[in-house]
C-alpha cells in the first residue's frame, strides 16, 4: 500500500512543483523585464535625456506576459526632438525573453526641433526586436491603416499597410539591411515636380543596405544624421519598387546627404512606358520653361518609337535632374 501510494501522489508531487517553479519564473521575469526598463530609464536620464514612465501594470499570468507602459514619454539628449503616448504594451516571450514585442495602444506624439508635432494612430501598430549575445537580430514594424497627421500642415498621410524591418548585413561589418513595404498610400500634398502623378500611390517597396549603420545611433545638436553623413553613410537601394500614378518601375540606386544635408544620389528606374511619365513632369506647375520643352520633346519621341527607357534621376550639387536636364534647385532635407 505504501509503495502505492508513492506512485499515485509522486506526479501530483511533481505537478506541484513545476507549477510553482513557474510561478517563480514568471514573476523573476516580470521583475527582470521591468529592472531593465528602469534601468534603461535611469541611463538614458543620467545621459542628458529625459524618460517618464507613470506606471507599470503587469497582465498575463500564467501563460503570457505583458507590461502595460502608462504616460511614456521619451525627450532627446541632443537633436531637439520628443516621443510621447498614454500607453503602450510591452509583450514578452516568455519561453524566449531575448524577444519583445511593444504594441502601441494608443495614439503617438512626436515633437520635432522648433516644435512641429506629427500624430501617428492606426488600428494596429507594433514594433519587435530580438537579440542575439546582446546584439540586433531583427527588429520591425507592422502597421494597419496607418495615419501621419501634422496638425500645422494641410492633409494627412494614410498607408493601408506597412511593413519596415532592419537586421545586420552578414555580407559586411557595420552595414545593415533595411526592407520596406507600404501599400496604398494617400499622401499629404503633391511631391514637388512631380504633382501630376497624383497623391495615391498603389505600392513602394525597397531594399536597402544602410551603410556605416551604427553611426546613425550617434547625433549631434541640430544635424540629427551629422556622424553618420559625415562618417561616409551612404544608402545602396538593392530593389526599388514603385507604383505611383503613370509610373511603374523597379529600379536601383544609391544616396545620401551633403554638405548642406541636400539629397546626393542617384536612381536608375526602368520604364516600359516613358512617354506618359516624362509628359506628366513636363505638365508639372513647377518645372523649369526649357526643361518643360525638353521633356516634352522627349516624351514625343517615345511615343513614336515606342521604346522603353531606362529613367536616370540624379541629384548632386544641390540640383535635381532627369535624364541630365535640370529640374530644380534641391533644399536642404532638414
Amino acid at each position: 500500500m505504501k509503495v502505492r501510494g508513492f506512485w499515485l501522489a509522486a506526479p501530483w508531487a511533481l505537478f506541484v512543483l513545476a507549477a510553482l517553479g513557474w510561478v517563480f519564473y514568471w514573476h523573476y521575469l516580470a521583475n527582470e523585464a521591468e529592472r531593465q526598463i528602469r534601468g534603461w530609464a535611469f541611463e538614458q536620464n543620467a545621459g542628458g535625456a529625459t524618460v517618464e514612465i507613470d506606471k507599470i501594470v503587469r497582465h498575463g499570468f500564467p501563460v503570457l506576459m505583458r507590461l502595460e507602459l502608462q504616460g511614456m514619454s521619451y525627450m532627446a539628449a541632443r537633436g531637439g526632438w520628443s516621443v510621447s503616448t498614454d500607453r503602450a504594451d510591452l509583450h514578452v516571450q516568455v519561453l524566449n525573453p531575448h524577444h519583445v514585442i511593444l504594441e502601441a495602444e494608443a495614439p503617438i506624439a512626436i515633437t520635432r526641433a522648433g516644435g512641429a508635432t506629427t500624430n501617428i494612430s492606426a488600428d494596429a501598430l507594433i514594433a519587435s526586436l530580438r537579440t542575439e549575445n546582446g546584439a540586433l537580430a531583427v527588429a520591425g514594424i507592422e502597421a494597419d491603416n496607418l495615419v501621419l497627421d501634422d496638425p500645422a500642415e494641410e492633409g494627412v498621410l494614410h498607408a493601408a499597410k506597412v511593413v519596415a524591418n532592419v537586421r545586420p548585413d552578414p555580407r559586411a561589418a557595420g552595414e545593415y539591411q533595411f526592407a520596406f513595404d507600404a501599400q496604398t498610400l494617400t499622401l499629404p500634398r503633391p511631391v514637388r515636380s512631380f504633382e501630376s502623378f497624383g497623391l495615391d500611390v498603389a505600392r513602394m517597396r525597397a531594399a536597402i543596405v544602410i551603410g556605416d549603420g551604427a553611426l546613425l545611433m550617434q547625433s549631434s545638436p541640430g544635424d540629427p544624421l551629422g556622424p553618420w553623413r559625415e562618417g561616409g553613410g551612404r544608402l545602396r537601394f538593392d530593389a526599388l519598387e514603385l507604383v505611383w500614378g503613370p509610373l511603374e518601375t523597379t529600379g536601383t540606386g544609391e544616396g545620401g546627404l551633403d554638405a548642406q544635408r541636400r539629397l546626393d544620389g542617384r536612381l536608375v528606374l526602368p520604364v516600359e512606358r516613358p512617354a506618359p511619365v516624362l509628359t506628366a513632369i513636363a505638365n508639372g506647375p513647377r518645372i523649369d520653361d526649357d526643361a518643360r520643352r525638353a521633356l516634352g520633346l522627349l516624351a514625343a519621341g517615345y511615343v513614336v518609337t515606342g521604346n522603353d527607357v531606362t529613367l536616370d534621376i540624379g541629384a548632386h550639387d544641390g540640383i535635381l535632374r532627369i535624364e541630365g536636364l535640370p529640374v530644380r534647385p534641391l533644399p536642404p532635407v532638414y
